[in-house]
């Protein structure tokens, strides 16, 4: 059986990387606090950029030989260039949807969307969904419904009831605020991007927002491996807080709003 703590906490964890942004968007939206065409370009940049271009691209060359190999001897150097491969392809995207993309739409207001939907995109689909599934495991599980369905694999049956129940419920609550500082992050990224490109300085702060997208996740990565968790989320949180305090500053830099328009 699962624990209840632990049902609560997956349910607590699909709430908020799944409903919650739903609904937040759909506020925003009513409210005319958000601009939808740069929103669901940035929804499109996560989407590209990771779900169809890099992580099936990790996972074939995690397939060859030699690239575990490099992994297992050059650990170090595998970790940062992990981290430095999802600034590349995020923040490539996010220039190109800035500049190609959101052509009359580079307000703070659009940057601010871009991000928005950017980093709510991550959440429900890396995140959100896993809660989802784990959640429903464990009613399953805890009913008997899931032993029933996998009357022939009593040993994979043993196995997931077993790591559901060991998962700490301190590790889920800790996961929403990992992504609450992730979010504020990207939402920072596209208003450097957008403040480039409306400066005429795409590449300059292209970069930027790769050296910061790296050292964002050089920090989360080797955080998680040399600390606890506790250290790792509260660095995050302050980097989350540093970026939002940026947002905040540049707003002036930016042009006037546009109206409210797809």
């Amino acid at each position: 059986m699962i624990p209840t703590e632990i049902l609560i906490a997956f349910g607590i964890s699909s709430f908020f990387t799944v409903l919650f942004p739903l609904l937040l968007l759909v506020l925003l939206a009513i409210r005319r606090a958000i601009s939808l065409r740069p929103l669901l370009i940035g929804v499109l940049a996560f989407f590209v950029s990771q779900i169809l271009l890099r992580i099936p691209l990790l996972s074939i060359l995690s397939t060859q030989g030699w690239f575990l190999t490099f992994a297992q001897q050059q650990m170090l150097l595998y970790l940062i260039l992990l981290s430095a491969s999802a600034g590349l392809f995020e923040e490539s995207a996010r220039l190109l949807g800035a500049k190609c993309f959101c052509k009359g739409r580079r307000s703070y207001c659009d940057a601010v969307s871009f991000g928005l939907g950017h980093g709510l995109c991550e959440v429900v689909l890396l995140v959100g969904l896993s809660s989802i599934g784990n959640l429903l495991y464990c009613v399953m599980i805890n009913s008997g419904s899931l032993g029933a369905a996998a009357s022939g694999s009593a040993e994979m049956l043993q196995q997931i009831t077993a790591a559901l129940a060991s998962v700490s419920t301190a590790s889920i609550y800790l996961g929403i605020v990992e992504r609450i500082s992730a979010v504020l992050f990207h939402v920072f990224a596209s208003v450097l991007i957008f403040y480039g490109v409306n400066r005429g300085h795409s590449f300059r702060y292209w970069l930027f927002a790769l050296l910061a997208h790296t050292a964002f996740n050089v920090a989360a990565t080797f955080l998680v491996q040399y600390s606890n968790i506790w250290i790792c989320e509260g660095v995050l949180l302050l980097l989350g807080l540093l970026s939002l305090a940026y947002v905040l500053h540049v707003r002036k830099s930016f042009p006037r709003e546009n109206a409210y328009a797809f």
